[in-house]
């Protein structure tokens, strides 16, 4: 056996060489070790795409019958648009639901006057206003307005101007009315 007799000097080099040695180690190796614990994590995110996929597929089913079932109700929505090719077509639809709804409320349409159809923000729509003129009472003129709300086709009263005219005792409303119907755009 060979004994080897090293003093403090040399002693500490070697110990100062070692801890070199094992610090160059870790240099080259952790890398590695951390490769294989990104690897982990990147194992992790992948199933949780593959869960998001998979879901994704399963919902695809849900979504035709949702597709189906949305074109459905546009239909059905649809169905309270203004029949008419046209805005001038659409405006005489207006003029004969409003003569339908003046005659059960005892409103007189003195004066009838369709005004341009405009665009409904970009949208497959136009919004068709019509104005005109009755003479009733107050009564009279509140079924009328109510009826125009409720109507099968989407009627809105876009503006209102009053004026209460009194002729021999009698208080008759002078009303100036602009109602606004839905078409779509052909």
């Amino acid at each position: 056996m060979l004994k080897f007799k090293i003093d403090k000097k040399r002693k500490y080099i070697l110990i100062g060489v070692a801890v070199l040695f094992l610090f160059g180690l870790l240099y080259r190796l952790l890398p590695s070790f951390q490769g294989i614990q990104a690897g982990g994590e990147e194992i992790a995110l992948k199933e949780k795409q593959l869960g998001k996929y998979r879901q994704m597929i399963e919902e695809g089913d849900n979504l035709e019958e949702r597709v189906i079932s949305l074109n459905q109700t546009i239909k059905r929505m649809e169905s309270g648009l203004l029949t008419g090719k046209t805005p001038s077509l659409a405006a005489v639809d207006i003029q004969n639901i409003l003569n339908e709804i003046a005659s059960k409320s005892d409103v007189e349409i003195k004066t009838v006057r369709v005004l341009k159809a405009g665009d409904l923000d970009g949208k497959s729509y136009l919004s068709v206003p019509v104005q005109f003129t009755t003479s009733s009472t107050i009564g009279q003129l509140k079924k009328f307005l109510y009826r125009i709300e409720t109507s099968q086709k989407y009627l809105t009263v876009k503006k209102v101007r009053i004026n209460v005219v009194r002729r021999g005792g009698s208080k008759k409303i002078r009303c100036d009315v602009t109602v606004a119907g839905l078409m779509k755009k052909v």
